[in-house]
């Protein structure tokens, strides 16, 4: 008989770090004041960019050893899972501070250096606290890539209730506290993350959130917000990936999103909408799922698509996240989550910020609507209020929509393309600065209907200007220019300058 190898749980305790004395948290917090802050992970950030950690640590490490004030032994234990040796990690921590942290299991001794289980990293101006990922354990997340894009599309404005459905370490919730919402509720399926969102509370003396433990948005039942924020598991999960609950969707990778979306409605106070950010499928299918998600036709949905990876290079990130070190373990997931993709027919993924919102008046329509963008528009709350504006346009009947006076974005750089060896014909082109929108060829009537809007104070008179262009009548080019100018504003083209009564 062969004796099973049982290995020790190395992740830190979340209720031990609650209970640290309050001086021992400052002492925490403080190291923000003391250097280690956003500036540091940027620098170390810029790196080796875009590359697995396995890959690119070594230089992280080489680069920070390198220093010697205390800020960067911080980042070294608990941003970059690096050994530092027990008595530079005492001079920086101090004594008590390293006794308690080992306590708590957020320390481990190895041979004579000490190595973090621990990760903390600078977000929103707060400092959070998380478990270090690893395959073999569920950890509690911090912020990652995908809070940071979700963050710059939260706009925080007339003291909102807002609600984190899957909130982890509490990451969103916190950030929404810090600026400015009255009342921040968690919630999170696993108890630790609970508790880690309760220390990160603590830790950077906030004290209007509250953190609950239940099944998506079972704690909050017969509760109404004004914004609920979510950035929900969307990984595909193979049949022989049982772990990191924290990453897997579903077999899809949706299926815990669509379910979430699924519960908003009745959470929804009257100017209630929520953002959710995850991946799924490249498919045409996208806005009906969602649709059928939500199930409501009072509700306005809209999805901000920007291109995902290919299957090949999602099976290697989704192994890499588990599986950091690239080892054998490594090599065998990211063939079974290529085999799984492959089986569902997934090639390409969407990154979709999902906005759910009730409309801003009784007269104003419902709408669903997919914006596809090449990315920076995605993550920007101003570009978002643009869109949002655009989409309430262009949902209007003719006879309204031709009172508004529109113009071209800002973003927008028209672009006269002439081959000088006089191949092929002059195009006109229109990019877009920051990705607010897909660059685009321009066909010579609507660059002649674009200069007419830009010089006309409302759309009926770009209509007359543009029939006596087409040498035709207004009635005859009216519904032409309606449709150019929907279409114009749910892709970035043009964006509205006067929304008069609508």
């Amino acid at each position: 008989m062969v004796a099973k190898h049982v290995v020790s749980d190395p992740r830190p305790d979340p209720a031990a770090l609650l209970a640290l004395p309050t001086e021992l948290s400052a002492r925490i917090h403080a190291s923000m004041t003391a250097g280690f802050d956003a500036s540091l992970i940027a620098r170390a950030e810029a790196i080796a960019p875009k590359q697995f950690d396995a890959v690119r640590l070594p230089l992280v490490h080489a680069w920070l050893r390198a220093q010697s004030d205390p800020a960067a032994v911080w980042a070294r234990l608990f941003a970059y899972r690096d050994c530092v040796p027990t008595p530079r990690v005492r001079e920086a921590l101090g004594d008590d501070l390293t006794d308690a942290l080992c306590s708590a299991n957020a320390l481990q001794p190895s041979h004579d250096q000490l190595r973090a289980s621990l990760r903390l990293m600078p977000f929103a101006g707060l400092l959070l606290a998380s478990d270090e990922v690893d395959a073999r354990f569920d950890p509690v997340m911090g912020p990652g890539a995908t809070t940071f894009e979700l963050w710059r599309a939260i706009e925080i404005t007339d003291s909102p209730r807002v609600l984190d459905i899957g909130c982890g370490a509490g990451s969103l919730a916190l950030a929404a506290a810090r600026a400015g919402a009255s009342e921040v509720v968690g919630v999170d399926l696993d108890p630790r993350a609970v508790a880690y969102a309760q220390f990160n509370a603590k830790l950077n003396g906030i004290t209007n959130a509250r953190f609950e433990a239940g099944d998506l948005t079972a704690p909050v039942a017969g509760h109404r917000f004004d914004l609920v924020v979510s950035q929900p598991p969307f990984v595909t999960q193979p049949p022989s990936v049982t772990t990191t609950t924290y990453l897997h969707g579903g077999r899809r990778g949706d299926e815990l999103a669509l379910r979430m979306l699924s519960e908003l409605p009745p959470l929804l106070s009257d100017r209630g909408r929520a953002l959710a950010l995850f991946d799924t499928a490249d498919d045409d299918a996208l806005i009906d799922r969602l649709t059928t998600a939500v199930n409501d036709p009072a509700l306005r949905i809209v999805a901000v698509a920007a291109a995902g990876l290919g299957a090949d290079q999602q099976a290697l990130g989704y192994a890499s996240t588990s599986h950091s070190q690239l080892g054998p373990d490594y090599a065998a997931a990211a063939i079974a989550y290529r085999d799984h993709l492959r089986e569902l027919g997934i090639e390409r993924t969407r990154h979709v910020l999902v906005l759910v919102e009730r409309p801003p008046s009784a007269k104003a329509p419902c709408f669903s609507a997919r914006v596809d963008t090449d990315g920076a528009r995605l993550h920007d709350a101003s570009a978002l209020t643009e869109l949002r504006q655009a989409l309430d346009a262009a949902a209007h009947p003719d006879a309204e929509l031709l009172q508004l006076r529109v113009r071209p974005s800002p973003h927008a750089l028209f672009v006269h393309e002439r081959s000088l060896a006089g191949l092929g014909d002059d195009r006109l082109r229109v990019r877009f600065e920051g990705g607010h929108a897909s660059d685009r060829e321009l066909s010579e009537a609507a660059a002649a209907l674009i200069e007419i809007l830009a010089q006309t104070d409302t759309l009926t008179e770009a209509v007359e200007h543009y029939a006596q262009v087409c040498r035709a009548t207004p009635e005859q080019v009216a519904a032409s220019v309606a449709r150019f100018v929907r279409e114009s504003l749910v892709n970035g083209l043009l964006v509205v300058s006067d929304r008069r009564d609508l």
